[in-house]
């Protein structure tokens, strides 16, 4: 009796259900995530590069399956993000001869060391200076004056290889456009097939503000890779009909045609002018002229037939002296 009331119990009460599977929680989007299935080089620089497919790109990291693991990669530690292709890609934008991207803010001391490997020394008949390159293929842009009246020059490049730094000469680099008026000049360098350019990013010279500190990488006096930094005193002051920053960057013959950088590591402007003998008082041309110079190159192309280009002119002798 006892047992089938036990079975008549058991039989009235509800049915356990069946457990349901439980899904994931639907990520909501966020506007800072993006997801590719590209396959992307990412530079942490010194040498150091990984390549393989971003999975996800966040804020913090970006998340690349190299194929036997997938490597969380601090977003702040990536120098240059490419496509296969070189053209766009993690907020780099490319141009023909120039390129722009989104980059952290680091001291200056980091910034010299992932920039300067784009800075180069420029080694002309009548003096030298600095430059900086601004495309893979061998773009370098310079002051007029530190090439004026040459149409080739020598280009010194500070590669960094397992020793440290292993400095070599280009010869004979084709000056390919001139801009007078602006003191600018582009220079083309064919790069040795091993050799491998770092360039650098231009920047938006427009935001630059009164105080920002800059710093400045060149050859002053022929002493190569010389950094220096300072703030921007003025951002609109006149100087010889053209519009400069007035910086107190150290700028020393040998500078002119150099990169002033800010902390972004971006090129906002080209040092083109010191005072010698007053401390603290400098000039660069900002950085949109720049561009719209890079831009438009092909209307400063420079053109080495004509006779008044490549050509030096030897000082007329002195007239003698009476009784000598």
């Amino acid at each position: 009796m006892l047992v089938a009331t036990l079975t008549i119990l058991f039989s009235a009460q509800d049915p356990i259900p069946a457990p349901t599977p439980i899904k994931a929680p639907t990520e909501a989007p966020v506007a800072s995530q993006a997801i590719s299935t590209e396959v992307e080089s990412l530079d942490l620089g010194n040498g150091c590069k990984l390549q393989g497919r971003v999975l996800r790109t966040t804020e913090q990291a970006i998340f690349l399956d190299v194929g036997y693991d997938v490597l969380k990669v601090p977003t702040a530690a990536v120098v240059r993000r490419e496509s296969v292709d070189g053209k766009k890609s993690g907020g780099i934008v490319r141009e023909k001869l120039w390129s722009r991207a989104e980059l952290p803010e680091r001291s200056v001391a980091e910034g010299a060391k992932l920039m300067g490997e784009a800075v180069v020394k420029i080694e002309a008949a009548g003096g030298q200076g600095s430059g900086f390159v601004t495309h893979a293929d061998g773009w370098i842009v310079t002051n007029f004056h530190v090439v004026e009246r040459e149409v080739e020059v020598d280009v010194v490049v500070y590669p960094v290889g397992k020793d440290g730094f292993e400095p070599r000469t280009v010869r004979k680099c084709k000056v390919a456009a001139i801009n007078p008026a602006m003191d600018l000049a582009i220079i083309k360098m064919d790069p040795p097939k091993e050799l491998q350019l770092k360039t650098v990013y231009l920047g938006e010279s427009d935001a630059v503000q009164v105080g920002d500190t800059v710093y400045a990488i060149g050859a002053p006096i022929g002493l190569d890779r010389t950094v220096s930094s300072g703030i921007v005193s003025v951002t609109n002051r006149t100087l010889e009909g053209r519009c400069h920053f007035q910086i107190t960057t150290p700028i020393n013959p040998g500078n002119s045609g150099g990169p002033l950088f800010n902390l972004r590591g971006e090129v906002v402007g080209v040092n083109s002018a010191g005072y010698r003998g007053f401390q603290g008082l400098n000039f660069a041309i900002p950085a949109k002229y720049v561009i719209d110079f890079l831009q438009n190159r092909d209307a400063f192309a420079l053109d080495a037939t004509r006779s008044e280009n490549g050509v030096h002119y030897l000082p007329a002798p002195q007239k003698p002296q009476a009784g000598k």
